[in-house]
């Protein structure tokens, strides 16, 4: 047996080493810790994302809606989103994905119309606001969330190649990508806001960078102000006029090609912007007079049921009436149109509407009435043109024509005779496509 004083040495000789192994051990453990906490994991899950991301409702001055479009918050009470589904609208309301939780926009705070960004101010205070934190690791597999219902859908995908366009950089979407719904990396941070951007002539779905979004946040007005306001903001450059030969309107009854007019620079470049911004697509041609002209270009004829009185609204401004008397209303003539004088005391044209002249041929003695009316003479050249190629004389001197169809006249025809009701409403509604500029 061993005496009980060898023991107590033994414990104390054990006790002695391990303290010695806990003094070398637990430096390299906080070094360790040190190494893992410098670059922390973030932690997210798509049901944390969805809680950040809503939808978006417009509507006109009629409380008619307009478009719905996707955004998501990027602090407690603003929501970023793309400038184009806002452009144009009288007012908005948010929404939670899947539910009809309506909250007002109050207004917006800063807009970059050449990013396509546009941040809101909204009625509702969201503490799941998505995190703006930049990771510069290119992203490889990217989801987006969707939720039609109370079921949570994931599309995910991979990073196309990335661009530099126009000193805007993106990467090229997947094709299921959403614009205007945020795009995340697999570990669930937010990499961007996914976008619609012409590449090579072609549309396709991009993913503008974080970056962009927290300068443009860094740069916001403290005070909202209506999104109506932003039916005539714009920061965008647009083609000059040098280089364009003319518009192609394409309708759902055939294409028009147009030229514009040197000889009133107002209208030709207000058109080349309207065309740029794509103002015109999906429009009504709401007003039709066989023999006489055909009329589009209302704001309000886009979402017009049958029975909505249309072609009381343009793009939120008009443009001074500028009449030249050498461009008249010949067959073929584009022309802008305008409120009846008891409306209009200044006499200034619509800002978008416009008409196209199919006309008639006139005799010599009915120029020469409309010249007793009117108080003005017409040019043998104009005589000539009226009696044998036809026109609409009688709005001479009223209207401002600033261009001309150099093909589709058969297309013009053919939307004028079609059959009518109301205020010269086609029965069944014919929509500008779109309308594409032509370069030299």
């Amino acid at each position: 047996m061993k005496p009980f004083c060898s023991v107590k040495t033994k414990i104390l000789l054990q006790t002695t080493s391990l303290i010695t192994i806990l003094a070398l051990w637990l430096p390299a453990c906080q070094n360790t810790a040190s190494k893992k906490t410098s670059t922390p994991i973030f932690k997210g899950s798509y049901q944390d994302n969805i809680k950040g991301m809503v939808e978006i409702y417009t509507y006109d001055h009629y409380n008619r809606p307009l478009k719905k479009g996707f955004g998501f918050f990027i602090d407690r009470d603003l929501v970023v989103t793309n400038f184009n589904w806002l452009k144009g609208s009288y007012k908005a309301k948010i929404a939670p994905p899947g539910t009809k939780d309506f909250r007002d926009v109050r207004g917006y705070t800063i807009y970059d119309h050449n990013l396509n960004i546009l941040i809101l101010k909204v009625n509702r205070n969201n503490p799941k606001y998505l995190k703006l934190n930049t990771n510069n690791q290119p992203p490889d597999s990217i989801y987006t969330l969707l939720r039609p219902s109370r079921k949570l859908l994931v599309r995910k995908g991979k990073t196309g190649p990335f661009h530099n366009r126009d000193s805007i950089s993106f990467w090229e979407a997947p094709g299921p990508m959403v614009a205007g719904k945020p795009a995340f990396r697999y570990d669930h941070q937010l990499l961007g806001i996914v976008q619609q951007r012409n590449i090579n002539d072609s549309l396709k779905k991009v993913i503008l960078p974080l970056k962009y979004i927290k300068t443009l946040m860094s740069r916001q007005s403290s005070q909202p102000k209506s999104i109506w306001e932003l039916r005539t903001k714009t920061n965008k450059t647009y083609i000059s006029y040098k280089k364009v030969k003319g518009f192609r309107i394409k309708t759902t009854m055939g294409d028009i090609t147009i030229r514009l007019y040197n000889e009133t620079p107002k209208f030709r470049d207000n058109f080349i912007k309207l065309v740029s911004d794509q103002f015109y697509d999906s429009l009504l041609v709401h007003r039709v007079l066989k023999d006489f002209l055909i009329q589009m270009g209302a704001a309000d004829s886009k979402y017009a049921g049958k029975d909505d009185v249309v072609g009381w609204q343009g793009p939120g401004y008009n443009l001074p009436t500028h009449i030249v008397p050498s461009l008249y209303h010949k067959r073929g003539a584009v022309a802008a149109s305008k409120l009846p004088p008891e409306r209009n005391p200044r006499n200034r044209s619509d800002g978008s509407q416009f008409y196209i002249i199919s006309g008639r041929r006139f005799t010599h003695d009915e120029l020469d009435e409309i010249e007793q009316e009117k108080g003005f003479k017409f040019t043998p050249s104009q005589r000539e043109t009226y009696t044998t190629i036809g026109g609409a004389p009688y709005l001479d001197g009223d209207y401002t024509v600033f261009g001309e169809v150099i093909s589709g006249m058969d297309v013009v025809d053919k939307i004028a005779a079609v059959k009518t009701y109301g205020e010269n409403r086609p029965v069944d509604d014919i929509r500008i496509k779109t309308i594409e500029i032509i370069k030299k």
